[in-house]
């Protein structure tokens, strides 16, 4: 089995996207240590390779899933239609996290984006979830309304990683074994809290986790992987993962677009390539969706 991921592995890193990848990587570090950004292309860079080797080792212990594309002739018109259902939603909320609300104001999405939020806001609190508004926006943005356009559509659960899974609790206890470590270390040291901890991992459960695991690797990964061929597929929507978070980026790069854009590549760009193995490895979101949370956790324990 080992031998045969690590074939595999090097397989992978032959293809054309792979290498399209890596020399975007490549460029987008450059270009932050050439505009003084050196410092943050090191720890970028340290972290996202942390998620490569825990995707590796993931490649290791377990073996590709079957892919369902037997119909694909068959239902490629409404193949396309998930994937627009997939690229109107994704562009929607990473317009409005750039603070471009024409389209959704056009739409009346930014309108019950509002009222989502407002919810969260009445129902939870900020001492627990981070931000109480989006931990009911983001789930009904990112899940409940495109996975009830998807089944309008003709997908099936099992289609955008519902269904049963392989290798899945051994991937999840790869994927704890790291931040559950640190943290011990930490509590230990009276650096943390078990209830700081705690706030940090629903916080990102409830507001990304699972929902972005499921809007771009269950949804957009698998519908583009029956459009093109995987390497591609896994490349593109890591890409548009990274591109996704363009605003927040952006920001932290103040107000730097071509920055934030770099930094989309190196950073959310490299997770989404992690991920995307996992969610491969194991035909189902729920190790991707626990690698996400737990270290989007151990990353907020850094600052």
């Amino acid at each position: 089995m080992f031998q045969q991921g690590g074939s595999q592995l090097r397989r992978a890193m032959a293809q054309p996207a792979a290498r399209l990848m890596a020399a975007l990587w490549v460029l987008s570090a450059a270009y932050l240590a050439w505009t003084g950004n050196g410092v943050s292309v090191v720890l970028v860079t340290v972290w996202v390779s942390v998620s490569l080797v825990l995707a590796l080792l993931t490649v290791r212990i377990t073996i590709p899933t079957p892919d369902h594309t037997a119909d694909v002739a068959l239902r490629r018109g409404f193949v396309w239609a998930q994937l627009a259902v997939a690229g109107a939603v994704i562009a929607l909320t990473g317009l409005d996290a750039l603070g471009i609300s024409t389209l959704g104001d056009a739409l009346g999405w930014s309108r019950l984006v509002a009222w989502l939020r407002g919810l969260g806001e009445s129902l939870f609190s900020v001492a627990w979830v981070g931000g109480p508004g989006n931990a009911v926006a983001n789930p009904v943005q990112y899940f409940v309304i495109p996975f009830g356009l998807l089944l309008l559509l003709g997908a099936r659960p099992r289609d955008v990683g519902l269904g049963r899974g392989r290798h899945v609790w051994r991937v999840c206890g790869l994927w704890l074994i790291l931040p559950v470590a640190v943290w011990a270390v930490l509590l230990v040291m009276g650096v943390t809290s078990l209830a700081m901890i705690g706030r940090r991992l629903l916080s990102n459960a409830l507001q990304n986790g699972f929902f972005e695991e499921f809007l771009f690797r269950g949804v957009l990964q698998t519908r583009l992987n029956l459009l093109m061929p995987g390497g591609w597929a896994l490349v593109v929507q890591a890409l548009l993962f990274g591109l996704w978070h363009l605003g927040a980026n952006t920001r932290m790069m103040e107000g730097n677009l071509w920055a934030g854009l770099a930094l989309c590549v190196i950073s959310q760009g490299v997770v989404g390539i992690a991920y995307g193995i996992v969610f491969r490895r194991t035909g189902n979101l729920v190790a991707p969706s626990v690698a996400h949370v737990v270290m989007n956790a151990l990353g907020q324990t850094f600052g």
